[in-house]
C-alpha cells in the first residue's frame, strides 16, 4: 500500500529537503534543463525563503515522510501583478498528480497576493513540463533556449 502524499507550505526547516530535490533534478536533467539555479544548497534555499516575506512562497510534498517535490512562487520583479512559478518532482514520484497539487497550491497563494498571472520558463526538451503546464491552462511560446509559459489567474 503506497503512502498518501502530504502537501504544505514550506518553512525554512524544509530548506535541506528542497535543496536535495533540486540537486536530484539537476543531476537528472542537467543544470540548464532543470530550470533551477546550480547552487541548490540548504543555505541558498533558506535565504530565498526568508527573503520572500508574505508574497512569495515554496510548497513541499512528502510521501511516506520523504521529500518528493516542491514548487516555488516569486513575484516577478519585471512586472507588477505577475509571479514566476516552477514545480519540480523527483522522477520516482512523477505522474501521480503531485506536481498538479503543488501548482494549485502556488496558484491559490498567488491569487491571495493579488497576482493576475503566472509565468515561467520551460527548458528545451522538457516535453513533460510543457504538457503539464498546458494542462493547467498556460499559454506557451518559443523563447531562446526553450519555452516560456504564461498562465492568467
Amino acid at each position: 500500500m503506497s503512502e498518501r502524499p502530504v502537501f504544505r507550505k514550506a518553512t525554512r526547516r524544509d530548506a535541506a529537503d528542497i535543496a536535495a530535490i533540486g540537486q536530484a533534478v539537476i543531476s537528472e536533467r542537467g543544470a540548464a534543463a532543470s530550470g533551477l539555479p546550480e547552487a541548490m544548497t540548504a543555505e541558498a534555499v533558506e535565504a530565498r525563503l526568508a527573503g520572500y516575506g508574505d508574497e512569495g512562497a515554496m510548497f513541499i510534498c512528502r510521501v511516506g515522510g520523504e521529500p518528493a517535490a516542491f514548487a516555488a512562487l516569486e513575484p516577478d520583479p519585471r512586472e507588477a501583478g505577475c509571479f514566476v512559478m516552477g514545480v519540480w518532482v523527483l522522477a520516482a514520484y512523477r505522474r501521480r498528480g503531485i506536481g498538479r497539487e503543488l501548482a494549485l497550491m502556488a496558484m491559490e497563494h498567488a491569487r491571495a497576493q493579488g497576482c493576475e498571472k503566472l509565468r515561467g520558463t520551460l527548458p528545451a526538451g522538457n516535453e513533460a513540463a510543457l504538457s503539464f503546464f498546458s494542462e493547467m491552462g498556460a499559454l506557451a511560446q518559443a523563447a531562446a533556449g526553450g519555452m516560456q509559459y504564461e498562465l492568467p489567474l
